[in-house]
C-alpha cells in the first residue's frame, strides 16, 4: 500500500529544507496552547502521515468485513449554493462553457460532420474544500511551518503546496466506526458551540458497544448536517464539533482520519477565542491525520450502523490544499 519507507526518496522541500540545515526532529513551535508533541515518525520527507497505518494487511481485515455488498453514500453534492465561508472559502460556481446548439454549430462547420452530434460542457470556479472534502497534510501550519516541521516558504509557493499537497493522500480503505454523539446526548442536533469532549466520545462508544482500533477512520454525527446543510449561512456560521482535548484522544488512538457532519470537525467558535482552529493544527500538522469534513451521516447513524468498511478516494490536485470526495461505507 502507500507505506513511507524510511529509506524512500525524500521530497524535494524536505531535501531543501535539510541543505539550508532545517531539518527538524521537532517542532520548536510553544505557545499560548499546547497542540500536543509532534508526530513525525515515518522519516524525513514523509507526505501521508497516518496514512502509512494503512497496510495490504490492514485493507484485507477492512474489505473482510463486506458482507452484503450494500453501499451507503455518506457525501453531499457538489451544487452551487453549497455552505461556504467568503472570502476564505470562495462559493462553488459551475457554467456551462459549451452547449449541444454552439458545438453542433461548431464540429458541423470546422469538421464537415453532418450527423448533428454537440457536446455540453462546464466551466467549474471553487475551492478544493467545497461540499463534502477532505484536507491535505500541508492545509494548516503552526507559525509558518507545515506538517513534517517544513518551512512554509519551502513547502508552498503561489502556485500550491510543494508539499504533502492532496496528490500525495493515499486512497483510503479501512475500518470505519459513527460516534454518535448527539444520540448519546440524547437530542436530535448539538448546540451551535457545543466543544465534543473525550468523555462524550467514550460514552457514546461504550452506548453502541464499538471501540476504535488503530488505523480506522472515524465519522462523528453531531446532528448539524442533518438539521442545516439545506440552511448555508446558518451551518456554515457557528456549529458543534471535536474540542482540542478530543483531537488529542482521537490522534492517541492512532486513527487515520477523523470527519464529522459539520463546517470543519472542530467546534466554532472556538474554546478559546484567541485560538483558532487548534483541532487542525493538532491532527494535521502535529499528527498528520486527515480531516474528513461535510460527512452526510444520516443514513447510517439513522440505521444504526456504527462499524463499517470506508473508502475515500481524493481526486489528485497537484499542489492542491484538499479534494472534494465521495465516501462510501461498505457494508
Amino acid at each position: 500500500m502507500a507505506t513511507n519507507k524510511k529509506a524512500a526518496k525524500k521530497t524535494p522541500a524536505a531535501a531543501q529544507s535539510k541543505a539550508k540545515g532545517k531539518s527538524k526532529a521537532k517542532s520548536t513551535f510553544a505557545g499560548p496552547v499546547d497542540l500536543g508533541p509532534d508526530h513525525w515518525v515515518w522519516g524525513e520527507g514523509d507526505e501521508i502521515g497516518a496514512g502509512n497505518l494503512m497496510t495490504p494487511d490492514s485493507i484485507l481485515a477492512a474489505l473482510e468485513q463486506v458482507k452484503k455488498g450494500e453501499i451507503i453514500d455518506l457525501s453531499h453534492d457538489v451544487a452551487m449554493g453549497n455552505p461556504s465561508i467568503p472570502p476564505i472559502q470562495l462559493p462553488y460556481v459551475m457554467t456551462l462553457s459549451s452547449t449541444s446548439a454552439n458545438s453542433e454549430r461548431m464540429i458541423r462547420n470546422g469538421f464537415g460532420a453532418e450527423n448533428g452530434i454537440g457536446f455540453y460542457l462546464e466551466r467549474i470556479e471553487m475551492t478544493t474544500h467545497v461540499s463534502t472534502h477532505i484536507d491535505a497534510l500541508g492545509h494548516a501550519t503552526i507559525h509558518a511551518e507545515l506538517y513534517g516541521g517544513i518551512p512554509a516558504p519551502v513547502g508552498a509557493d503561489d502556485f500550491g503546496l510543494c508539499h504533502a499537497g492532496i496528490e500525495k493522500a493515499p486512497p483510503f480503505i479501512a475500518r470505519g466506526v459513527i460516534i454518535d454523539v448527539a444520540g448519546y446526548k440524547k437530542s436530535k442536533f448539538l448546540k451551535p458551540g457545543y466543544a465534543i469532549t473525550p468523555a462524550d466520545l467514550e460514552g457514546a462508544l461504550k452506548r453502541q458497544k464499538v471501540s476504535i482500533e488503530k488505523g480506522s477512520i472515524v465519522i462523528i454525527h453531531t446532528g448539524w448536517g442533518h438539521k442545516f446543510w439545506s440552511y448555508p449561512v446558518t451551518y456554515a456560521h457557528g456549529y458543534p464539533g471535536i474540542g482540542l482535548d478530543a483531537s488529542k484522544w482521537l490522534a492517541a488512538h492512532e486513527v487515520v482520519a477523523v470527519g464529522a457532519d459539520n463546517m470543519a470537525l472542530e467546534v466554532f467558535p472556538c474554546e478559546d477565542p484567541k485560538v483558532i482552529f487548534p483541532v487542525h493544527q493538532h491532527l494535521i500538522t502535529r499528527q498528520g491525520i486527515y480531516i474528513i469534513e461535510n460527512v452526510k451521516t444520516d443514513e447510517i447513524v439513522e440505521r444504526k450502523l456504527w462499524q463499517s468498511t470506508i473508502v475515500i478516494l481524493p481526486t489528485k490536485f497537484r499542489g492542491a490544499t484538499g479534494s472534494p470526495v465521495r465516501i462510501i461505507a461498505l457494508l
